[in-house]
């Protein structure tokens, strides 16, 4: 279940209910707040079951001893529950948010979970990469009962492959469950080649949806959401090798001329429903089954809100959808 409510005090409470409903896994993207780690902190005070996951961080703005430090200080807190979501982002948030470098994204990517391993594993790490230095020690002694996971967010082919060689599972995002049967496939495929089981490699995907009376509205919103990703090219590949080439490049069209409020609107019904879905919970559920059918183990719930309503549909959407 994503959690992601702007108020902090009702983030906790739905993390709360969340657990209550049978949900396994919590997951909080970071973008420019609130601050995943901190947030995830108050949900492991507030739950005692369910895992609690970044969905997810750039590694770009800390430094991975850094991100290690707090995961082990997270997984200590909650009894073995953190996991480690990692996201290489993209230059606008890693350069111009944080005044971080954005080099060689796959190449410290590698680098970054192999020295997060080893600390997360041994609790020290000395390291010399390409990208990476790392000499520490964490201090603390480890007592919970198993290191955090490693989830790394994948959206093309290069990354996809690495997950399956390195990672304990994938979080995918924005795509149909026709396109996430293919791109499963480069996951386990990579997983073979390194000598792991595929299976034990868990698949998530952001399942984006609400349950409401107001199905355009929700779509319309979706719709928007979507569109700023338009200029994002890790986003503009996958998108593309999705069938979306043509639309996404009208939204580039209408946006660059100044028609920003058009420019949603170059993306249609057909594939907008494609990758999410809105109206009655059935039709959610349907989404759900689509996406277990194409090989997801952990369709994480996102329901997309807005407007005085949204507290009230993002909580319909998690209970009609918590034993989906």
């Amino acid at each position: 279940m994503s959690i992601a409510p702007a108020n902090l005090g009702a983030c906790l409470r739905i993390a709360r209910e969340a657990e209550e409903l049978g949900f396994s896994s919590l997951w909080l993207a970071e973008v420019n707040g609130p601050d995943a780690l901190v947030t995830l902190a108050g949900c492991a005070q507030n739950t005692n079951r369910v895992d609690l996951v970044t969905g997810v961080l750039p590694i770009q703005i800390r430094t991975p001893a850094a991100m290690a430090m707090a995961f082990l200080t997270l997984n200590e807190l909650s009894g073995g529950r953190a996991v480690a979501g990692l996201g290489v982002s993209g230059p606008v948030i890693v350069e111009r948010w944080h005044g971080a470098a954005y080099s060689r994204p796959l190449t410290a990517m590698r680098e970054c979970v192999a020295i997060m391993r080893e600390l997360f594993t041994q609790g020290r790490c000395k390291f010399a990469g390409k990208v990476y230095r790392c000499e520490f020690r964490f201090g603390p002694r480890l007592a919970a009962p198993r290191p955090p996971r490693i989830f790394l967010a994948a959206l093309n082919p290069p990354m996809l492959r690495l997950a399956g060689e390195i990672a304990d599972g994938v979080l995918l995002n924005y795509s149909a469950p026709e396109a996430v049967s293919e791109m499963v496939g480069e996951v386990r495929a990579a997983a073979r080649a390194a000598g792991r089981n595929p299976q034990e490699l868990a698949v998530a995907v952001y399942t984006r949806m609400c349950v409401t009376d107001d199905e355009r509205r929700a779509l319309d919103q979706f719709k928007r959401e979507l569109a700023t990703y338009a200029f994002v090219d890790s986003y503009a590949r996958m998108f593309e090798r999705h069938g979306m080439a043509e639309e996404f490049a009208e939204v580039r069209r209408l946006w660059r001329e100044g028609r920003r409020e058009e420019a949603p609107g170059a993306l249609s019904d057909r594939s907008v429903r494609q990758m999410a879905a809105f109206g009655p919970a059935s039709a959610c559920r349907d989404l759900v089954a689509r996406f277990r059918q194409a090989g997801v183990s952990i369709p994480v719930i996102f329901p997309v809100v807005g407007g005085p309503a949204a507290l009230d549909e993002f909580t319909a959407t998690m209970r009609a959808l918590a034993d989906a």
